[in-house]
Formats: structure tokens, sequence, C-alpha cells
């Protein structure tokens, strides 16, 4: 159960040269381009994220190379910035993932499955509640803590999994970081299960933010878009903002 259960969250450094030019006429605030774990050559898909409006809402649009869209994401800020309510659906398959805040604001109910379907359960608000995309600015939050060498702790919800994890955010060397693409300025995080025993059976998620403007800069981990069989798969995400 635990296996693969951090997943992932975000134009690349690397696109691809159609991929880039759909990429540049568009008007989008940020733009992924999510790699193969195992080769960065190899473009599997690109996140590209609308500006978030007055109300605080956004979306993210899934692209494959050929730029049909394959996926796409609703995310209301309304709530606070690190813990968005959103819903993902998988365009290809009938499938769909989600977190809502309750009327009272004192749980979060998190679906996923098929639409028809959905598997559901409400989990209880926890101290420092991260949501979905909202990891970005809980990580520049708490940017001169991490930076200090502290280790920064959250609950993070995670509707694959239907539950509430506790999750820990460090600062680490580049040579820890299994991230292909690395600049020698950049500064690198690792996000684990807070559980000596859990851990042993989670995967890692880790990011490179730039530290002139702590912006992200790459991902790597599981995708929150799996592959056209619905299997998971790691990723290595690059961002630019164009």
């Amino acid at each position: 159960m635990w296996k693969s259960l951090i997943s992932g969250v975000a134009a690349g450094l690397l696109l691809l040269p159609a991929a880039q030019a759909l990429a540049e006429e568009s008007e989008y605030e940020i733009i992924g381009a999510a790699y193969h774990a195992d080769n960065i050559e190899q473009l599997l898909y690109e996140e590209r994220y609308t500006p978030v409006n007055d109300s605080g809402k956004g979306e993210v649009h899934y692209v494959d190379p050929d730029g049909e869209r394959i996926a796409e994401k609703t995310l209301d800020y309304s709530y606070g910035e690190t813990s968005p309510s959103f819903e993902l659906r998988d365009l290809r398959q009938d499938l769909h993932w989600s977190a809502r805040w309750s009327d009272d604001e004192e749980q979060i109910r998190l679906t996923r499955g098929s639409r028809e379907e959905p598997e559901s359960e409400s989990v209880e608000v926890k101290s420092r509640q991260v949501i979905d995309a909202g990891f970005d600015p809980f990580i520049q939050n708490h940017w001169d803590r991490l930076m200090d060498g502290e280790r920064v702790t959250f609950h993070f919800a995670f509707p694959n999994r239907l539950t509430n994890v506790r999750l820990r955010a460090e600062r680490i060397d580049a040579d820890d970081s299994p991230i292909q693409k690395q600049e020698e300025d950049w500064v690198y995080f690792r996000i684990r299960v807070n559980s000596a025993v859990l851990s042993l059976f989670a995967d890692n998620l880790y990011l490179a933010y730039d530290p002139e403007d702590t912006r992200l800069m790459v991902f790597r981990g599981r995708s929150n878009i799996p592959d056209a069989d619905g299997e998971g798969r790691d990723v290595e995400i690059h961002y630019r903002y164009p």
C-alpha cells in the first residue's frame, strides 16, 4: 500500500522543438515538461499552468508530445495557497481524483476512481495542512528554516490513497539527490514520510529550487498522471516560467 505513496505534484529545460513551439505560443504562467525518470530525453507530457484569477482559481492542462490534451486539473486557492481544493480528470480514461474542503473547514473529502463509481473518504484537517500544488508555496513559506537545516513537517492529503499523511521536508546535498539535470547554484530538498517504519516502504520526492527567486526548477518522483494503461510512473519534471 505504501509503495509509491508520495505522488507527484508541475517547459522544460530540455523541451523538444515541437513542444517548445507550442508552449511559447501559449499564455501559460508556468510550463513543466515531464520526462521519463530513467531517460530525461524522453518527453512524456507537459503541464501547463494558467494564471490564478482574482477568485483564486486556476487550471492545469496536461498535453502529450503530439499536442493532445490528456488530462486537466482545476485548482481553487480560496482556502489558502498551501491547501487548494482541486479536481484532476484523466481525459483518456474514466478516472478522476479530487480534494474538497467541507463547509465547516474541519475535514477534506478525498475522492478517486471512476466518475460513476468513485471511492471517497473524509479526513480530518491537520496542522500545516498541504494539498496538491500547495507543497510549492509551503516550501517557499518555510524557506529560511529549511535553509538553516531544519526538518519541517506537514500533513499532505492524498486522494490516490484516501489518506492524510505526515511528511517531512529537508534540505539535502546535490550529491544526495537523484535529479539528473542539476545546476551548481540550485538548492535541493527531499520530502519523505515522517515515520522511520513507513519511510522504508514509501518513495521520496526530490525538488530543486533556484535560490535567487525561490522558484521550483525540477520535481522528481511519482507522476500524478498515469500512462495510457493506467499504470503509475516516475518522472522528472523541468519547469520554466515564460
